[in-house]
């Protein structure tokens, strides 16, 4: 027997959703919707499936390609979308003989289709006949002769259209912001039995996929569903009914409760989600419906990379640091010697890092206001010695190797250019465009030019040849000699 499969739905209740994928390919509980019908349809012995598809059908042909093999034989039909269930069969004739099995994606069910098949294969007559699971329909018409229009929805049972309850089942309709955040929650707690997880049980209500990583400190109150290749940090606070579909970096003190997020999203630090879905940039409360676009990527955006890349690049940031502080040991006889006549040889100047302020610490503009350090300093006008003590602010985490350069609380609030404030956007760091091109006593515009240029073009590659820039300057004579008086 064959399938047909409606991935066709424009959704339009899912809006903004489905202005970036198709209904069928949004997750549930880390798998799409069209896996969970496929899944069901394979474990009932089905053969074959038509997926209709449109819009996002190339990215349907994709998905069905990268998800290994199956099976069941699976093709791709094209449709204009939402295309009708009679459409469908006049459109592919003879490739789709009766009886067939007719399937929407946009309805979450329990695995029943073996349930459904062999229930209405007794049932008298010969028109199609609907699913109803657990009283309400339930997205599947079993098609047993040639089909013959009839008044009034098929799916729903209604006129020529038979139907069966299949009452120990499940089924939602996922046509709304609110039924998908339900869909997830329900589904990653156990209320669709035989729904294929890809996560196990950590712990009492902790499911975790492969490569994930949650920290049992994060989670203040289960259930909490984390899918593959998602981290979060331990001061993260999970405080009950989280669904984190797959490659997802929840960072320090974020708070998330009955939250949806979905594949390839950073949460940043400090930020707090409840009853709502995140996607990247965009905060969708399924409360109030609200839908607003978070413009600032350290609060919310889009993970460019796999999940481990943001967790790895601090971590190895710390360790460089920690290994370049070793191997500095020498260095700091020399430090201190260059720094003598001055007053005691280290100074402390206050500068907003990469950390947010505690509690919240205020905010500029919809950007919140970085945490101040107490960045060290030599008093000796020769720039390797006089920044190395910096790279005990590294170790912390408050610079990064690679970025801007740290500013002072001031001069940070002082930014009220759209352009300025771009810098914002990267790390602050010991190396860079700014501190490796930009002449000592340059314009400070130049600096913040450099500053916004390199935050609009940064990749990683990008940093590594900066940092390699930064390694060779070590051995250039300006990095050791002192800079010329002013007007000398």
């Amino acid at each position: 027997m064959k399938a047909l499969v409606f991935a066709d739905q424009t959704a339009r209740g899912l809006a903004p959703l489905t202005d970036r994928t198709c209904a069928a390919l949004l997750p549930v509980a880390g798998r799409s919707l069209l896996d969970h019908a496929l899944d069901a349809l394979e474990a009932a012995g089905i053969e074959a499936a038509i997926v209709v598809a449109s819009p996002f059908a190339a990215e349907v042909e994709r998905h069905l390609k990268g998800a290994g093999k199956r099976k069941l034989a699976v093709e791709v039909s094209l449709s204009r979308g939402d295309e009708t269930l009679e459409d469908a069969i006049a459109r592919l004739g003879e490739r789709l003989p009766p009886p067939f099995l007719a399937v929407r994606c946009d309805v979450l069910r329990t695995p029943s289709v073996a349930d459904f098949l062999e229930r209405a294969r007794r049932a008298g007559g010969t028109g199609p006949v609907a699913a109803k699971i657990g009283g309400v329909p339930g997205g599947l018409l079993l098609v047993r002769e040639k089909w013959a229009a009839a008044a009034g929805d098929p799916w729903q049972g209604a006129e020529a259209a038979g139907a069966v309850d299949l009452r120990s089942g499940r089924a939602i309709l996922v046509d709304t912001l609110p039924a998908f955040h339900r869909a997830n929650i329900e589904a990653a707690f156990g209320k669709f039995p035989g729904l294929v997880l890809p996560a196990r049980e950590a712990g009492a209500g902790i499911l975790v996929g492969r490569h994930s990583r949650v920290p049992p400190s994060s989670v203040k109150g289960p259930p909490a569903f984390a899918g593959p290749r998602c981290q979060v940090h331990p001061e993260a606070d999970l405080r009950g009914d989280v669904v984190l579909s797959g490659d997802v970096f929840v960072d320090r003190g974020a708070t998330l409760k009955s939250a949806v997020v979905l594949p390839r999203s950073y949460v940043g630090e400090l930020v707090e989600v409840q009853n709502a879905i995140v996607w990247s940039d965009l905060l969708i409360r399924v409360d109030t419906g609200s839908v607003a676009r978070v413009t600032d990527s350290f609060l919310l955006s889009e993970l460019s990379e796999p999940v481990v890349a943001p967790l790895l690049g601090g971590l190895l940031d710390r360790l460089a640091g920690l290994l370049l502080l070793v191997l500095s040991i020498p260095l700091w006889p020399v430090v201190f010697l260059a720094s003598l006549g001055g007053g005691f040889p280290l100074r402390t100047v206050r500068l907003r890092g990469n950390r947010q302020a505690a509690g919240g610490g205020g905010r500029s503009g919809n950007r919140p206001v970085r945490r101040e350090f107490s960045a060290v300093e030599a008093r000796t006008a020769v720039p390797v010695l006089r920044h190395l003590p910096n790279l005990v602010a590294v170790v912390s985490g408050d610079l990064s190797l690679v970025g801007v350069p740290p500013l002072s609380a001031a001069e940070e609030d002082a930014l009220t250019e759209e352009w300025e404030r771009l810098r914002l956007e990267v790390p602050a760091g010991l190396v860079g465009p700014t501190q490796l091109t930009v002449p000592a006593g340059a314009p400070t515009e130049e600096e913040r030019l450099t500053d916004a240029f390199y935050a609009k073009t940064r990749t990683r590659a990008g940093d590594l040849v900066w940092l390699l820039r930064g390694a060779g300057a070590l051995f250039s004579g300006t990095a050791w000699a002192r800079p010329p008086a002013e007007g000398g």
